[in-house]
């Protein structure tokens, strides 16, 4: 039995140039969600969150979350003070 490496290039080669190009973007699509999805135990929360903060797609649901909060702030609604138990 081939290994998939070798059945991958078999496969490509059997493939028109634009096909090729579909093919590879499709992999790098898979490769980006498969990178996305998961955390690697090493990286701590900070990286984590400069990953998401650095990433340019839209987020609404978390714009709107933010809106609200600085229209709760600006209009005196403050957070309740942090306990002790709440940690």
């Amino acid at each position: 039995m081939k290994s998939a490496e070798a059945q991958l290039f078999e496969i490509s080669r059997q493939l028109s140039p634009s096909q090729r190009r579909q093919w590879l973007n499709y992999g790098v699509r898979l490769r980006a969600r498969k990178a996305r999805k998961t955390v690697t135990p090493k990286e701590n929360g900070d990286e984590a969150w400069e990953r998401i903060i650095a990433d340019p797609r839209p987020r609404p649901k978390l714009a709107a979350m933010v809106g609200k909060i600085r229209a709760d702030l600006k209009a005196g609604k403050h957070f309740p003070a942090l306990r002790v138990e709440d940690l």
